[in-house]
């Protein structure tokens, strides 16, 4: 990724966790942009989030994230001010959740060598 490309995807990710937290329908869940993965010409730009709250589904995040996709590009267009804005793709993060899968599969090959 470019220098350009690293600062753009900080500022996506400054200006989106200000517009999560005036969204009324984020109120009240743990939400984490967890990476901006922006494309060399910065026409794309691939938005990580993890939920720490089991409270609704992935399919209902992102679902409530793409209804407002496009007034947050809009917001972030003008705080870039560049000649592009990025078009915004949410994806769920679930690197902490295959994380904790690898972490329980190591602890049970672990018992079944102590018993052995």
């Amino acid at each position: 990724m470019t220098s350009r490309a690293i600062r753009v995807s900080e500022v996506i990710r400054r200006e989106l966790s200000f517009c999560f937290q005036r969204e009324v329908e984020l109120e009240g869940l743990v939400l984490t942009i967890s990476s901006v993965e922006t494309t060399a010409d910065l026409k794309q730009a691939s938005i990580f989030v993890s939920l720490f709250d089991a409270s609704i589904s992935d399919e209902l995040l992102l679902d409530i994230l793409n209804r407002h996709r496009s007034e947050w590009q809009r917001w972030i267009g003008k705080r870039l001010q560049s000649k592009f804005t990025p078009r915004l793709t949410f994806k769920i993060d679930d690197s902490l959740y295959r994380g904790d899968k690898v972490l329980r599969i190591i602890e049970e090959l672990d018992k079944e060598n102590k018993q052995k």
